[in-house]
C-alpha cells in the first residue's frame, strides 16, 4: 500500500552503510561469526608448500594488510576484509583507524555487540573521533537502541558538523519518533552537504508528509526526482502528496511516468481507499483489470477488498513500488 510510513526510503540499508566506509554501493550479506573465524583461521594458517617455498617474496606490511582489507570491501568480500584488518592488527594493535574499519565491517554484516566493541575501543583511545561515533551510532541504530543512536549521532556531528550521514539517520529517528520538525532540519542539513542525493529529498518529503506538510513535499520529491530518475520510490511518494491534495489527475499522471497504466489505476486506487473514497477505489481497480486481465493479480485483490467494504484492512491494500 502507498502510505507514509511504507514509502519511507530508510538510508540505512546495506549497501547504503557500504558507503559510509569505501564509497560504493554493493550488495552484502550477514557476517556470520563462524565464517569469519574459520577464514581467519584458515588465512593466517601458513600452507605447506613445495616449491613456493624457495621463492622469497617480501613481507606484507600492516599498510598492505589495510589496503587489501579496503579493497575487500569495495568488492563486497566482508570475510577477507575482515581476516586483512585482523593481519594489520596484528602487526599494529594500537592502528585505531583500522580499528574503525573492522568496526564498519561488523556494522555490514550485522554484527553489532562486535562492531560496538570495536568502536569503543577506538572512543577509549580518541573520544573525539567523530567517525567512531558516527559508526557505533548505526550499530545501536541497526540494534533499534534508538536512544544510544541519536546521542552518538549528536555527538559525531558536534565533533564534524559535515557528517551528511549522522544528520540523514539522526532525521530517520526523529521522524520515527514523530518529531518531523527536527527531522526536516536534519534532512535540509543532510542535503546542504550533499545536494546530489535525491534520497535525501525522499526522506525530506517523507517528512513533510508525515508531518501533514503536503505542498512541502512535493517539491523536495520533484527535486529528487531530478536527482534519481529511476527511483520508483519517489514517484510513489510523490503521486501521494498530489493525491493527499485532491490533485488526482495529476497524482495518475506522475504513477505513469514511472510504470505503466495499470500499475498506476492500481496505486491510485489504494490512495483512494486509504482516504476512504470506496466507489472511487473500486473503479480505478476495475479500470486496473480492464488493462491487465489476464495476469494483474494484484489489482484483482484489491478490488475483492474494496468490493467487500473492508476498509480496516486498507493497510494490506499493496500497490506497485
Amino acid at each position: 500500500m502507498i502510505r507514509a510510513r511504507r514509502c519511507f526510503q530508510l538510508l540505512i540499508s546495506m549497501p547504503m552503510i557500504l558507503g559510509i566506509l569505501c564509497g560504493c554501493a554493493s550488495s552484502h550479506g550477514k557476517l556470520e561469526m563462524p565464517n569469519y573465524k574459520s577464514l581467519m583461521r584458515q588465512q593466517l594458517e601458513t600452507v605447506p608448500g613445495d616449491a613456493t617455498e624457495k621463492i622469497a617474496l617480501p613481507e606484507m606490511t600492516g599498510k598492505d594488510h589495510e589496503r587489501l582489507g579496503d579493497v575487500s570491501v569495495s568488492r563486497g568480500n566482508l570475510q577477507m576484509a575482515f581476516v586483512q584488518y585482523e593481519k594489520c592488527l596484528k602487526l599494529n594493535p594500537e592502528n585505531i583507524r583500522v580499528k574503525y574499519k573492522k568496526g564498519m565491517v561488523f556494522v555490514l554484516g550485522g554484527l553489532n555487540d562486535d562492531a560496538v566493541r570495536e568502536f569503543r575501543a577506538v572512543l577509549k583511545a580518541k573520544p573525539e573521533d567523530s567517525l567512531a561515533h558516527e559508526g557505533i551510532g548505526l550499530a545501536f541504530f541497526q540494534m533499534k537502541q534508538y536512544g544510544d543512536a541519536s546521542r552518538h549521532f549528536r555527538k559525531a556531528i558536534e565533533i564534524d558538523s559535515a557528517l551528511w550521514k549522522a544528520h540523514t539517520i539522526l532525521g530517520v529517528i526523529y521522524d520515527y519518533q514523530g518529531q518531523h520538525d527536527k527531522a526536516i532540519r536534519e534532512y535540509r542539513l543532510a542535503i546542504n552537504l550533499r545536494p546530489s542525493d535525491g534520497l535525501l529529498y525522499n526522506n525530506l518529503g517523507v517528512s513533510h508528509l508525515l508531518a501533514g506538510h503536503y505542498e512541502k513535499a512535493i517539491p523536495a520529491f520533484r527535486e529528487g526526482i531530478k536527482r534519481e530518475p529511476s527511483c520508483v520510490k519517489l514517484y510513489n511518494n510523490l503521486g501521494l502528496a498530489l493525491a493527499k491534495l485532491g490533485r488526482y489527475r495529476e497524482a495518475l499522471a506522475v504513477f505513469m511516468e514511472h510504470g505503466d497504466e495499470a500499475q498506476a489505476h492500481n496505486n491510485l486506487g489504494c490512495v483512494y481507499l486509504q482516504q476512504g473514497l470506496r466507489e472511487e477505489a473500486i473503479r480505478s481497480f476495475e479500470k486496473a483489470l480492464e488493462i491487465k486481465p489476464t495476469f494483474y493479480s494484484r489489482a484483482s485483490q484489491n478490488l475483492r477488498k474494496a468490493r467487500a467494504g473492508r476498509v480496516y484492512e486498507m493497510f494490506s491494500i499493496e500497490s506497485d513500488n
